[in-house]
């Protein structure tokens, strides 16, 4: 697959979207305007590397994801579902860890 502007653009979009942001307020977290944000999402302007780095620890969201490395076949809810686990403590961690193992064990799907 190559990889152009527009797909990253569609993943920095994606990575707004799950934090339910703006991009008027994405812009302003990143130090950026609302028009570059809109440019980069749409791939008119490339991004630079370091914006991308910046947005990655900003949100903890891997590099590779921008690239479409490293997230194959992850859906959206399930990297919201890690935004989450990244945002509570250790201990409950570990809680919600047995809570899916339980609710896969009785509950199975498909996938």
């Amino acid at each position: 697959m190559a990889l152009d502007s527009e797909f990253i653009g569609g993943r920095i979009r994606s990575v707004r979207e799950i934090h339910d942001m703006t991009q008027k307020k994405f812009a302003e977290k990143m130090h950026m305007t609302q028009q570059t944000l809109s440019r980069y999402e749409n791939g008119t302007t490339p991004i630079p590397y370091t914006e991308l780095a910046n947005i990655s620890v900003e949100f903890s969201v891997p590099v590779g994801y921008f690239f479409g490395l490293d997230t194959e076949g992850v859906s959206g809810e399930e990297l919201i579902l890690v935004e989450y686990y990244r945002k509570i403590d250790e201990r409950l961690k570990r809680r919600a860890l047995e809570l899916m193992k339980t609710l896969s064990e009785e509950f199975p799907g498909s996938g």
